[in-house]
């Protein structure tokens, strides 16, 4: 019996021993994915696809196809040294692939080399995503996917605890323990292992990705920003966004290019260089690097503008680019990009001290950056001209709006209606982004992978049932195209307000019904019809709950996004909907009338 954790953050047991996960001998009703085990894997699912970006990063072509090419390119380089140094015996390569996920890198790994033998060791923590790779990995093997040459070992534990590799063995460690702040996946503390254990060969290996640049821009910010999406949302999470000496640490991720077209953030500053980091090399981890720029000078167009209306800098973002093998050939950064993208986004933090802008001078910035003490971020510490006062009255004010934060963290009482709102929308980016994995993935077969991370609520061949849906918050992810009303439009086609609870005598009456009916027969059910007027394309269902039932309701908090099973054009649409406050994820289906 194994573990994993389940929406709730609890530890819970579940089936996943070797005969329960073939899948030849044990058909659908065994196995961890087998229907006795149906109810656990759905509560799963529905928290991966609210709570992760696997899914998107998956369906990320030019990511994984730079992965791909920087893997081909490092085993071929070592493949090479190694046909040279070889003596008469066969040629044998090493790779290890730490936090494999579905188990793509490995397989790109199994196919790249030609004519020798590769030996690739994979170890993913998640039980739910390793049994996930097995099948993919599987899948793959039996499709004559990968070379008979190669063979991949995976292991359901830490990196640390695999002790297949011997010392000196290692010729390639691949991962992609990559966050929106770069390290807080682990890669480092990955790295430190590798090194102290002395499983890299000493005269030639190559690590993927093997180095790391990092920008900081300069910001003013909305006080919503910093107070609501920055400081109180982390703080719940990870604690205090300022360390004890000052430096703010960058891991609270947000959509760059969407807070600026809508004004919340201004950029003073161009991307500055503060740190550069080799992979490759332990030696140099612990340094802090400074940096000296100057901030809105007389020759400034805007300064005069910043200082009309009271700006000044308080916050800052931060992007990464990575050399995915050394070369430069294949780069990856976080940079505000002209497509979209959900897994890797920008990273912002709010300063100790924000800086007064001056239309008449320059202001000399120093920005100090390092590596978080626990190697889970970058820690960034940017301050002005060192005049004590103002940083003093900067503290002041500070302290000041954290206690009215606090005293304004009082719940309000909820009314006893409770409505629900819900739309057909076109969405674009989701509807490349969340996409069902397919079986040509880079030319490797991942559909197993979406039992997981594209799952239908229903196992159904019936035309209009969604797939599970992912919470987001639509203002921050699709601000780009959500200035103008118009543009809102182009967005959510149809929208609609329905009272889902009506008070405490209906909560009593469904109650007693259940007792009377059973569970499983009295499920809440929505039969909506829609009339949009016109012809509309839809291809997601959007909805939220709230004690409120004004329009407004769409733009103050996150939401629920069902992208359907295939696009359905018309004026006239049914929504069935049912289990849409459920763990294991609603019921959705829409079909034209």
């Amino acid at each position: 019996m194994q573990f994993c954790l389940d929406k709730h953050g609890e530890w819970v047991a579940v089936s996943a021993s070797d005969d329960e996960n073939k899948e030849e001998e044990g058909g659908e009703n065994g196995g961890f994915f087998g229907r006795k085990n149906e109810q656990h894997v759905k509560k799963i699912a529905k928290t991966l696809a609210d709570s992760t970006t696997w899914l998107d990063m998956l369906n990320d072509t030019k990511r994984n196809a730079m992965f791909q090419r920087a893997i081909e390119n490092s085993m071929e380089k070592i493949t090479s040294v190694k046909k040279r140094n070889a003596a008469n015996g066969g040629v044998v390569l090493h790779v290890f692939d730490v936090g494999s996920g579905t188990g793509l890198l490995s397989l790109f790994a199994a196919r790249a080399a030609t004519g020798v033998t590769v030996r690739i060791y994979s170890c993913e923590m998640f039980l739910p995503m390793f049994l996930v790779g097995e099948r993919v990995v599987r899948d793959n093997v039996r499709e004559k996917k990968i070379p008979e040459t190669s063979s991949i070992q995976m292991f359901h534990t830490r990196s640390e605890d695999v002790d297949a590799i011997a010392k000196h063995e290692l010729d390639v460690l691949i991962s992609e323990l990559l966050d929106s702040a770069l390290l807080g996946e682990g890669w480092l503390m990955v790295l430190k292992d590798v090194f102290s254990r002395e499983l890299l060969r000493r005269d030639h290996f190559s690590i993927v990705p093997s180095s790391a640049k990092i920008w900081v821009q300069l910001l003013h910010a909305e006080e919503s920003v910093l107070d609501v999406d920055v400081k109180k949302g982390r703080a719940a999470l990870f604690g205090e966004a300022i360390t004890s000496d000052g430096f703010s640490r960058l891991d609270v991720q947000c959509h760059f290019d969407s807070l600026e077209k809508r004004g919340r953030i201004r950029a003073i500053s161009k991307h500055i260089q503060v740190f550069e980091i080799d992979f490759t090399n332990d030696k140099d981890w612990g340094r802090t690097e400074v940096v000296r720029c100057c901030c809105c000078s007389s020759s400034s167009s805007s300064s005069s503008s910043f200082r009309s209306l009271g700006l000044e800098i308080n916050a800052v973002a931060m992007f990464w680019e990575i050399d995915l093998e050394g070369s430069g050939a294949f780069r990856l950064n976080t940079f505000p990009a002209q497509s979209y993208r959900r897994h890797w986004r920008q990273v912002i933090a709010p300063l100790e001290c924000p800086i007064p802008l001056s239309a008449s001078e320059e202001i000399p910035i120093q920005v100090e950056a390092r590596i978080a003490d626990d190697c889970l971020a970058f820690d960034v510490k940017v301050s002005g001209c060192g005049d004590k006062e103002k940083e003093k009255k900067k503290e002041m004010t500070m302290k000041k709006q954290k206690e009215t934060l606090i005293e304004t963290k009082q719940e309000t009482c909820r009314e006893k209606k409770i409505w629900l709102h819900i739309a057909l929308a076109n969405i674009s980016e989701f509807w490349s982004s969340r996409a069902p994995l397919g079986d040509n993935v880079c030319g490797l077969n991942l559909t197993k992978a979406n039992v997981l991370l594209c799952a239908k609520s229903v196992e159904s061949n019936s035309p209009g049932y969604c797939y599970q849906s992912f919470k987001c918050d639509l203002l921050d992810e699709l601000g780009h195209r959500y200035s103008t009303i118009e543009e809102e439009q182009t967005i959510f086609l149809w929208k609609s307000c329905e009272l889902f609870v009506d008070d405490a005598d209906e909560k009593k009456r469904e109650e007693e019904e259940k007792e009377e009916e059973g569970e499983e027969d009295n499920k809440k059910k929505l039969r909506i019809d829609v009339d949009a007027g016109l012809e509309i394309t839809a291809n997601h269902v959007v909805f939220f709950f709230s004690d409120k039932s004004h329009a407004d309701e769409w733009k103050t908090q996150p939401v629920q996004v069902a992208r359907m099973d295939q696009e359905l054009i018309g004026n006239k649409f049914r929504i069935i909907a049912s289990n849409l406050d459920a763990d294991e994820g609603e019921c959705i289906r829409v079909l034209r009338k």
